[in-house]
């Protein structure tokens, strides 16, 4: 394999948070399936566990491999990334039956106070129902694809990496929505019948190939980013949008026809018209164990036996440690772990010599301390990217005599992305800067481009996870006390062991 190829593969951005809430999801599941295998629930077998933790597999490749890292580069990158992230992962963990096994891996406290009477909430229960209706699903599926697709939005997520990760976020919870009636996790009910998923998986097949023909036959690049961006792989603006139609058109199609088929074929058979899934869902909808999911309020901590008394205070014990150690780590990797992007803006693009150059900096005010920066270096005449030419920085004041910054050499080790020679380098004074770059063993290529460097505003960043964990932590006291606001004196007539 061509190194180039082999640098594009090494190429991944582990996203700190994300990761840490994948690995997490993976434990309490894991935890609650071995739980109710233990307690002989036939509801849950092996294969479903291996399915979420591939679906939970499958979003950590979207997020954090080369897809992720040169989706600003290439609509295929970013058209792959979306496909696994609304075609594959979804339905992956919708057939792990998900709901019982984390609600059974969570702390007993957590599941009796919070998880369980959350689920049996009416209201929660209602608008449960609504946005899994077919209908809505349906509806909201194709509303969030073709709105992110728009060129605004889709401009907005390729400029931002908030708006990148809402973008996301919007498919990958929408697409749980949608495949919610096809997959139908026990213990839930079906509201239409198993045939009416036929037509529903073709009408979300036709609006898929609808925007898939947009991208495909289009006469024009339809996001100027892509325009500008320097060309990899051979591939012009134009052919690399086409490809990503092709690829969400292909994959898109293979995803809903295939489901489609199997159970149009299972309902025009004599036997039932689905799998464990609807035998499960008929015979055991109450899981082992169904206290955990009670909305009765059971008696406070202050109340019942001295041994009750102990273990409840042992159980909110054990949940107050885990939700302090979790919340904390989550919460610092929000505020201080670094962005999951490269956060990275094209700067300049020039051709003085026989390299083509592409710089990337900051995407918003360059403002001192240590700056980053990622060079791109192609042939001028192939348009093939070059691993082996030395990059050499130096920065020095605008229209001020004096010596340069001390030159420094970049290394492709310091980017996530491997095409890219990346350094930082340190101005600590403001003002009009020229940062000169040389490549080539000869500096036979170099190249001047000025930069404004701005003193830093004196803001304290707003820490979103410590807040987030503020606040979820309010809700969940308050959640606990409305609760047992009127809990009289309650006697547990069967005590539940604690897990």
């Amino acid at each position: 394999m061509q190194p180039v190829y082999l640098a594009a593969l090494r190429s991944w951005s582990i996203p700190p948070a994300a990761t840490f809430a994948l690995v997490l999801s993976a434990l309490v599941y894991l935890r609650g399936w071995w739980l109710l295998r233990r307690a002989g629930s036939p509801s849950i077998p092996p294969w479903r566990a291996v399915s979420f933790i591939g679906g939970l597999l499958t979003l950590f490749v979207a997020l954090a491999s080369p897809m992720d890292v040169f989706n600003g580069f290439l609509v295929t990158a970013h058209m792959l990334q979306h496909m696994l992230l609304m075609m594959v992962a979804p339905p992956l963990i919708l057939l792990g039956s998900p709901l019982i096994p984390l609600v059974r891996g969570l702390p007993v406290f957590a599941a009796r106070e919070f998880a369980g009477p959350f689920l049996n909430w009416p209201l929660a229960g209602r608008i449960g129902l609504t946005l899994t209706h077919p209908v809505c699903a349906l509806i909201l599926m194709g509303v969030v694809m073709f709105a992110w697709h728009t060129p605004a939005l889709y401009e907005l997520a390729l400029r931002s990496s908030a708006w990148h990760q809402t973008e996301h976020a919007f498919f990958f919870l929408t697409s749980l929505i949608f495949w919610w009636p096809v997959i139908q996790p026990w213990p839930s009910r079906a509201r239409w019948p198993r045939w009416a998923m036929v037509p529903y998986l073709v009408i979300a097949d036709l609006q898929n190939t609808a925007l898939s023909a947009i991208l495909v036959f289009s006469d024009r690049v339809l996001y100027p980013s892509y325009s500008r961006a320097p060309r990899l792989f051979g591939l012009s603006a134009m052919e690399d949008q086409a490809a990503a139609g092709s690829i969400m058109w292909v994959l898109g199609s293979v995803a809903f026809l295939i489901p489609a088929v199997i159970i149009a074929v299972q309902c025009l058979s004599k036997k039932s018209p689905s799998s464990d899934v609807v035998s499960t869902r008929k015979r055991d909808v109450s899981p082992p164990d169904a206290s955990l999911l009670t909305s009765e309020p059971t008696p406070s901590i202050a109340r019942g036996t001295p041994s009750e008394r102990r273990r409840r205070r042992r159980e909110a014990a054990v949940f107050l440690a885990l939700f302090l150690a979790t919340g904390l780590c989550f919460a610092g990797l929000l505020d201080f772990a670094p962005s999951d992007d490269d956060g990275q803006a094209l700067l300049f693009q020039g051709t003085p010599g026989r390299f083509a150059v592409t710089v990337f900096g900051p995407p918003d005010e360059i403002e001192t301390g240590t700056i980053s920066f990622g060079v791109l270096v192609q042939d001028r005449t192939s348009g093939a990217v070059s691993l082996d030419a030395p990059v050499e920085l130096a920065a020095r004041p605008a229209n001020v005599d004096g010596p340069s910054l001390a030159a420094i050499q970049a290394t492709h080790e310091e980017s996530p992305n491997k095409l890219l020679h990346a350094f930082g380098i340190a101005i600590q004074e403001a003002g009009l800067f020229d940062i000169q770059i040389g490549v080539g063993a000869e500096r036979d290529t170099a190249l001047s481009m000025p930069i404004p460097v701005v003193k830093p505003e004196y803001h304290i960043a707003f820490p979103w996870g410590s807040a987030s964990l503020l606040l979820l932590a309010v809700l969940l006291l308050l959640t606990y006390l409305y609760r047992h606001r009127s809990a009289g004196p309650v006697q547990l007539e069967h005590p539940v062991s604690p897990v």
